[in-house]
């Protein structure tokens, strides 16, 4: 260890080299630590550490007393056979045996590539289970507009209100070089609860509009807004299927994995002999 603190300036030179391309020598001329028989060099650095910007010697030096502690730990580990110990190689079989479990679940099950779901599908399912798909708490469907002054905003209201369609008008804006740096927020059409919504104003704004209307400008501390009401779901009542097509989707992909992980279960039942012995009895074995 005490070649590796006398020879701060070594490291450096030997980094140096490394990373300008020059041919790499043979490990025992080119090593920076050794113990017994075991080299660390400069390209096992540049693998570990990313070196290829401003080169920071305390940590090279950090990374070099690291390997030096647990090169030594290691080789009188296995000096004392410990590495082929039952304490070392149960638990490493058992990894083994999960990382391969794993392995061979993702090329049968997760990995597979499944039929899309069709829309026909999507219905049959949300029709069979609309109870689950109750909603807790009122939700509103809106798209909004953040403007910087209430002229601007005014201006866009009075656009949508004569007859133009929202998405136009915004157009309208958003291609105009001066007009645009009005626009300081644009809320997609979606759905939304009070908590999804931010400031407040908006959540009451478009409580107190009818569908299909479009409000006045909305003042908050961040500008002035202009909400599009298309619709309320009633707390209690079914969203939507759009609003949970996303849901039924990502449940019915489940489900087709699971069909997946059972039909591999039942493969592997006849491929290899099974029996189940309780006390003297022999039980029909269950594997889900």
């Amino acid at each position: 260890m005490n070649r590796v603190r006398s020879t701060g300036w070594l490291v450096i030179s030997l980094l140096m080299i490394f990373l300008s391309g020059c041919e790499r020598k043979e490990v025992s001329e080119n090593y920076v630590a050794r113990v017994n028989n075991e080299y660390l060099t400069i390209e096992m650095i540049a693998e570990k550490l990313d070196i290829s910007g401003t080169l920071n010697e305390a940590l090279v030096r950090e990374y070099i007393n690291q390997w030096l502690v647990s090169e030594v730990l290691y080789q009188e580990a296995r000096r004392r056979g410990l590495d082929r110990g039952d304490r070392v190689l149960k638990p490493l079989q058992d990894v083994r045996r999960h990382l391969a479990i794993n392995a061979l679940l993702e090329d049968e099950v997760y990995g597979r590539t499944y039929p899309d779901v069709t829309d026909e599908q999507v219905e049959a399912y949300y029709e069979e289970h609309k109870d689950e798909f109750i909603a807790d708490q009122p939700v509103v469907e809106l798209n909004y507009v953040l403007f910087e002054q209430r002229n601007d905003a005014a201006s866009f209201r009075n656009t949508v209100v004569r007859g133009t369609d929202w998405g136009v008008a915004l157009d309208e804006i958003l291609n105009d070089e001066v007009r645009v740096s009005t626009v300081l927020e644009i809320g997609e059409r979606g759905y939304y609860r009070e908590r999804d919504l931010y400031p407040p104003e908006i959540w009451r704004a478009v409580r107190q509009l009818g569908v299909g209307n479009v409000s006045s400008p909305v003042s908050a501390s961040t500008g002035f807004y202009i909400v599009h009401h298309h619709g309320s779901i009633r707390a209690g009542t079914a969203y939507p299927i759009d609003y949970v097509s996303n849901e039924i989707k990502e449940r019915l992909v489940i489900e087709k994995r699971q069909e997946r992980y059972e039909e591999l279960l039942l493969d592997l039942r006849r491929k290899f002999p099974i029996d189940v012995t309780i006390g003297d009895q022999r039980v029909d074995a269950v594997m889900q």
